[in-house]
């Protein structure tokens, strides 16, 4: 009776120190309760032991009885099994690592989210205001549920500059109307006493903008030239409607413009964007936009192969020339649709590595280094494509000689002093050393059109195949002379001029003006993020928190199956597997027994 006795004091002197220890070491906190379970522990311990010691027989002592090393053994083990979960424990709570395996990375915080948390110069705070009602739907409770999740992710970011909290309006009725709550769900950003109001729902996509502009202070505008029929602002599809709506979002106040009506260019303006016109611009219109660059106005071309925009003064103002051809790429599946395969060391796209955007009927885009000038390659095509001098024949293949091989540069991003002297007329700059992106033609011709579906059309006239060619499906596209294959190199880092300082004017060239328009093929690219870096860098200075990858919207995706399919799937999961299991532990006792 008394080992009995004496081996429950020993155990639960032991309980009674790790019951202590744990509790101190969760809570941080070494207060009374913990330290006293612990000397409780240690007291009922020297009791235990003192015990053992008077019952010791010189025969049989107690540290050589079996039950004492079973005891020894069983408590160790318990000891090193405690110190192991709380040494994960610590390293889990120091060093966090989350992972997130979703396909559109749906728990993971976006590249512009981080830059604009990490810029982040003074606290701000997010007051949810929400109703406190125990009987809510689940939907509602849902979405609460949701937004404390996502307020939290932001918070673990940012824990010092980053502040949320969930209000009850009806138990807060002034503080509601000092930042003019009307409904319930409405969000109110706080910044160094500056209020935003927030009402169309909390998301990241509507969050991190609305940060980025009440921290920044951004009032812009951009100007969008029309009366050539350009791709047009607004409409369902086939249009910058998606584009422009983020602008405004990042606080670009977005406006028309058509100079043939105007005749000058506003004051305001911070950029101009001439986004595919089919129609050229006239000769005045020219000159208000090379007046505007000269006093040091940004601009932003997008402009499709085959079309003669009238624009050439102020590309040869700056060395550009467009290629003129279509470029095609085999590797995907639309033939006329190349993919962007490397990127430019540029704030536009500097953090679009292994990213992915498309640039419907593209050509390519060649600039010349000249004095006083800072080009950057910013896109680029894979080895694999070209850009195709003869689309009238049955297979659209590399022809060498006439078509010029990838890869090839599709967008160039300048800057350009104001005072910087234009390019000699018979002027030929020597090539630089090994370039970091290659170029495209110099030469320029008009360039065939695709037609309107963009599928293979068999022509009778078939070409004959190029030795060493490859062999698509080819549009039908009207013909065209063949043009020069010479390249021109792009300026390296190490022929560029030193950087600019001053007033200078910045423009973006890219050869095609369809990449940028809502099409949900494009909700999960960086299109459209390059199209807004393009205009937030022609804006803002070149450290602007907003030129990144912004938040996508999530796409919900369903399963639907059958009523039957239904019931075969619930079968098979509640009986099957089940009866299963149960079959085979039966044989596998049957067998041992």
């Amino acid at each position: 009776m008394g080992s009995k006795v004496i081996n429950f004091l020993s155990w639960f002197s032991v309980a009674l120190m790790v019951a202590g220890f744990s509790a101190g070491f969760v809570s941080g906190q070494w207060f009374s309760l913990p330290l006293g379970v612990m000397l409780s522990g240690v007291v009922l311990l020297g009791i235990s032991l003192v015990w053992r010691w008077q019952r010791l027989s010189p025969s049989n002592p107690w540290w050589q009885w079996r039950s004492t090393q079973s005891g020894t053994n069983a408590l160790v083990a318990t000891l090193a099994v405690l110190v192991i979960l709380g040494l994960v424990n610590f390293i889990v709570v120091r060093y966090p690592y989350r992972a997130d395996f979703t396909e559109q990375k749906t728990y993971s915080l976006a590249p512009q989210t981080l830059n604009v948390l990490s810029a982040l110069p003074n606290p701000v705070e997010v007051l949810v205001f929400i109703g406190n009602d125990p009987s809510a739907s689940d939907s509602q409770s849902q979405i609460v549920l949701q937004n404390q999740l996502l307020l939290k992710e932001y918070q673990r970011q940012q824990p010092n500059k980053f502040k949320f909290r969930f209000i009850d309006p009806q138990a807060e009725p002034g503080l509601a109307r000092k930042h003019n709550i009307r409904n319930l769900g409405d969000i109110s950003l706080v910044y160094d006493q500056r209020m935003k109001l927030l009402s169309s729902g909390l998301s990241e996509v509507t969050l991190t903008p609305a940060i980025a502009l009440l921290t920044n202070e951004r009032k812009a505008t951009a100007y969008m030239i029309q009366g050539h029929n350009e791709v047009p602002l607004s409409g369902f599809t086939e249009s910058l409607a998606g584009a422009v709506n983020q602008l405004k979002m990042e606080g670009i106040t977005v406006e028309p413009l058509n100079l043939s009506l105007q005749q000058q260019i506003p004051d305001d303006a911070d950029v101009l964007v001439i986004a595919g016109p089919k129609l050229p611009l006239l000769e005045a219109e020219v000159t208000l936009i090379r007046d505007f660059l000269k006093k040091g106005g940004n601009l932003f071309l997008m402009l499709d192969p085959e079309v003669d925009v009238g624009l050439k003064p102020i590309l040869e103002a700056m060395s550009a020339k467009l290629d003129g051809r279509l470029i095609v790429d085999p590797k995907h599946a639309r033939l006329a649709w190349p993919a962007a395969l490397t990127y430019g060391e540029h704030p536009i796209t500097e953090s679009f590595s292994q990213k992915l955007s498309f640039f419907p009927f593209a050509q390519a885009v060649d600039v010349q280094e000249q004095p006083g000038q800072q080009v950057t390659p910013l896109l680029q095509t894979s080895e694999a494509s070209w850009a195709e001098t003869d689309l009238t024949g049955q297979q659209i293949q590399l022809d060498q000689g006439r078509d010029r091989k990838g890869p090839l540069t599709i967008g160039v991003a300048i800057k350009r002093s104001i005072s910087a002297p234009p390019p000699a007329p018979n002027e030929k700059p020597s090539p630089p050393p090994k370039p970091a992106l290659s170029s495209s033609s110099p030469n320029s011709s008009p360039s065939p059109t695709a037609s309107p579906t963009g599928e293979a059309v068999p022509s009778p006239s078939a070409s004959p195949t190029a030795p060493n060619s490859e062999s698509v499906p080819s549009p039908s596209l009207a013909p065209t002379p063949p043009l020069s294959t010479e390249s021109v190199p792009p300026p390296t880092g190490e022929s560029l001029q030193p950087e600019i300082q001053g007033e200078a004017a910045r423009v973006v060239i890219i050869g095609d003006s369809d990449f940028a328009k809502d099409d949900p093929y494009f909700e999960q690219t960086v299109n459209r993020d390059i199209f807004v870096n393009a205009v937030s860098w022609l804006i803002m200075d070149g450290d602007d928190p907003t030129l990144s990858i912004r938040p996508k919207r999530v796409i919900q995706r369903t399963l639907d199956i059958s009523d039957q399919m239904r019931m075969l799937l619930s079968v098979f999961g509640i009986v099957l597997l089940p009866l299963t299991a149960l079959a085979t532990a039966a044989a596998l006792w049957w067998q041992r027994r």
